[in-house]
């Protein structure tokens, strides 16, 4: 029975639009929902008479001295059985007419089909204005009309309405994999018991004993219903579902809430003067209700009044990215960096322990949160989040390839270089790099050395040090006489205390060997690329290209009579995920 059986699946066979709630858990950070739904949200009659109690191992129950008579919510355990006697069965003796006419049905007392699409809207008023189970159907991907249809018609198969057939689908298959709780099938039980109370008022051939048969059904597809059975299955659950999420995510001056939590910061409250909390908070309620609970971020509809608030099918949650973008706090003017994500991650811990979510769920809500920092921050400070970049190192190692004795003329192909084949590995835009060199060579003032991209782009790091050449690659003399050792590799990176158009000038003797005999010595064998009259300008001609693929070290001889020998060449990258801005 789809509306007794809280109808989150639509039973109408093939153009049935089965609802995909996912278990979201309560605890933590917030989805956003999509909002093209066609969800009822008329507001139902409400009464103030308490439900009375049936048992619901046989579907029969008590009724008030009220008047105007309540129904009562026979859900009280998970143990009920359904009941082989219908509801029309049930009700059948009391049928007979105060005026010797025939007997009345339960359809007739309903108000036959007309009434009972009247009871629906009812109970769909109810149900979508009741934050404990409203999360199963505020989602535009349930198929409100398929689903009000098959509510008529099991109902009105239940009370005999002539020529009505219930052809949707079974309970079970109808709920499966929605995680439906015990708690949650009492509580809807508890709202259709109110909406038929007030059904009664308008229909008071329906009596009490009528209701109660009603419910009695309702009592008896516990089992086909509920998959959670001790409330405790999921994060959502655990946690209290969509109210005490609402209430953990709060506002400001809700003392203790993640939002009041974020408004006495003054770390990261100028990101939020300008916020709308109502709808922040319908947002957030949402996003976290969404982890593995019932509720789709992004897919809201326009709720009955003041419930989800702020948000619906004209204005839904956005994703992350879109939400904050543009960002800047008021008090610096500066967009949301790693340090204020990690504030806002301490004030939803600080609320989490506040309401007491228990240690599991604050990590899987957590879990979830973390892997949005890249849409949070902003374009600069992407990079800043935990997993984002990383060092990669790659080298050829004992090579031992000879240098073309005064061959070099400016290209690439006059030069010995080796390969170097960077991987891809998801984390793949250049933000730094730095090359060792190792070589054996006599008169440095010869060499030249240069590093190629796979993108082609070309950075001279070594231009014959001691020599103002003309042009690159053109055959003069003679630069400085020190000479390279291959036990003494040399680091060339931005930033380094050394200048390599300098390399040699501290050697007294002529024949000394570069980073072990200057004076007095240096410090580090570093070096900042020099690029003389060759292409580039430094390591941050590299920064935004694709890592991926083959980058060359190569080394020329641009002088006749000294030679040498390529040893190794090392290539260290910083790669990032994001291209900086």
């Amino acid at each position: 029975m789809a509306l007794l059986g809280l109808g989150l699946l639509p039973g109408c066979p093939d153009n049935t639009t089965t609802t995909s709630a996912t278990d979201t858990d309560a605890s933590t950070g917030s989805t956003t929902e999509d909002a093209t739904t066609n969800t009822p949200t008329t507001t139902p009659p409400t009464t103030d008479t308490p439900p009375t109690t049936t048992d619901p191992t046989t579907g029969t129950g008590t009724t008030t001295d009220d008047p105007t008579g309540t129904t009562t919510n026979p859900i009280t355990t998970g143990e009920t059985e359904a009941t082989s006697t219908t509801a029309a069965e049930t009700t059948e003796t009391a049928g007979s007419s105060t005026t010797g006419g025939p007997a009345l049905t339960l359809c007739d007392k309903l108000g036959g089909e007309t009434g009972i699409g009247e009871l629906v809207t009812g109970a769909f008023g109810v149900i979508l204005a009741d934050d404990k189970v409203n999360g199963y159907f505020l989602n535009s991907d349930v198929d409100a009309g398929n689903l009000g249809a098959c509510l008529i018609k099991q109902l009105g198969e239940l009370a005999t309405c002539p020529g009505v057939v219930y052809d949707c689908q079974d309970m079970k298959t109808a709920h499966a994999g929605l995680g439906i709780s015990t708690v949650d099938f009492t509580d809807f039980a508890a709202d259709f018991s109110t909406a038929l109370d007030a059904h009664q008022v308008n229909h008071p051939d329906l009596t009490d004993d009528d209701k109660t048969a009603i419910m009695g059904v309702l009592a008896g597809m516990l089992p086909d219903i509920v998959e959670d059975p001790d409330n405790n299955l999921t994060v959502y659950q655990r946690v209290g579902r969509k109210p005490a999420v609402k209430a953990l995510v709060g506002k400001p001056a809700e003392v203790g809430s993640f939002v009041d939590n974020v408004a006495n910061n003054a770390a990261i409250n100028g990101f939020f003067g300008a916020s709308d909390f109502d709808r922040l908070n319908t947002c957030l309620t949402r996003q976290v209700s969404g982890i593995d609970g019932p509720i789709a971020y992004g897919l809201e509809v326009d709720a009955p009044m003041g419930v989800d608030p702020g948000a619906g099918l004209a204005n839904p949650c956005l994703d992350m990215a879109t939400s904050h973008m543009g960002l800047v706090d008021a008090n610096d003017n500066i967009g949301i960096d790693i340090n204020d994500f990690g504030a806002l991650v301490g004030d939803l811990i600080t609320a989490m322990n506040t309401f007491m979510v228990a240690q599991t769920d604050q990590d899987a809500i957590l879990g979830v949160l973390g892997p949005m920092c890249s849409d949070i921050l902003a374009p600069e400070f992407k990079n800043d989040c935990p997993g984002n970049k990383k060092d990669e190192t790659v080298e050829a190692a004992m090579v031992a390839l000879p240098i073309p004795d005064d061959a070099y003329t400016g290209g690439l192909e006059t030069m010995a270089c080796v390969d170097l084949q960077v991987a891809d590995d998801g984390i793949n835009v250049v933000l730094g790099a730095e090359v060792t060199v190792a070589l054996d060579h006599t008169w440095i003032g010869d060499v030249t050395m240069k590093v190629q991209s796979p993108t082609g782009t070309i950075l001279t790091i070594l231009s014959r040090p001691g020599l103002n050449e003309m042009l690159d690659g053109q055959n003069q003399c003679c630069g400085d006489s020190s000479n390279f050792g291959a036990m003494f590799p040399l680091l060339f990176k931005n930033g380094a205390a050394n200048q390599a158009e300098n390399m040699g000038a501290a050697i007294v003797s002529s024949n000394g060997i570069v980073c072990k005999d200057e004076v007095p010595a240096l410090a580090a064998c570093e070096w900042t690329p020099n690029p003389g009259k060759g292409p580039g300008m430094s390591f941050a001609d590299f920064v935004g290209e694709n890592a991926v693929g083959t980058w060359k070290v190569c080394v020329g001889d641009g002088g006749a009579g000294d030679t040498g020998t390529l040893q190794s060449a090392k290539l260290v990258l910083n790669k990032g995920k994001f291209a900086p801005p």
